[in-house]
């Protein structure tokens, strides 16, 4: 676990790591959660192999005034894509970079042999930077819609690619589930 504390006088979040693409909080685009003692947002740091990425969970608390501390509650392998940096590739380059809002969270999710299945966090449609649309992503993993290892395409087999969703092992993606239950529920997704 990473603390980082933030210097007086500095309104809202300060990030991870200082961005100008949008992609983490800052005092200029704090969301309204920012307000609260305490919120969670997801952060998935891009590698140079869209295979071997990181997905991170951070929590932002108010310690006092206008000063906060943002800490990295858990950091896990994921990727992206079938290892294309395309970002505009449909059902095979990586996240285009940018701000999504966490949808709907599945914890059985039936998408069939062809689908997402199990546990499963919807983060919408997002453009890429030609404009074109990115459509049914989602954080998931490899396994039956109840969670458990099946075979064929229900099988997790170490591999991290997906359609240009965020992939995780089932057992990073048990332990992401468990963060969702104990902490805040993260409202963004910050890519970059």
């Amino acid at each position: 676990m990473r603390t980082l504390r933030s210097k007086p006088g500095v309104l809202a979040v300060l990030a991870v790591a200082a961005v100008t693409s949008g992609s983490a909080p800052t005092a200029a685009n704090a969301t309204p959660q920012a307000a609260g003692s305490s919120y969670t947002y997801l952060e998935f740091k891009k590698g140079s192999d869209p295979l071997n990425s990181r997905l991170r969970f951070v929590q932002v608390q108010r310690t006092s005034g206008d000063r906060t501390r943002t800490t990295v509650l858990d950091s896990w392998r994921a990727g992206s894509g079938n290892g294309s940096k395309d970002t505009c590739a449909t059902n095979r380059g990586w996240l285009p970079d940018g701000t999504y809002t966490i949808g709907t969270y599945y914890p059985h999710h039936d998408g069939g042999p062809h689908g997402v299945n199990g546990i499963a966090w919807d983060i919408g449609n997002h453009k890429c930077h030609t404009g074109k649309w990115r459509t049914e992503l989602f954080i998931h993993s490899r396994m039956l819609p109840g969670g458990a290892q099946g075979s064929g395409p229900y099988r997790w087999t170490g591999t991290y690619t997906s359609n240009g969703c965020i992939k995780l092992s089932p057992h990073d993606i048990r332990e992401l589930q468990s963060r969702w239950n104990n902490y805040p529920h993260p409202g963004k997704l910050y890519v970059d």
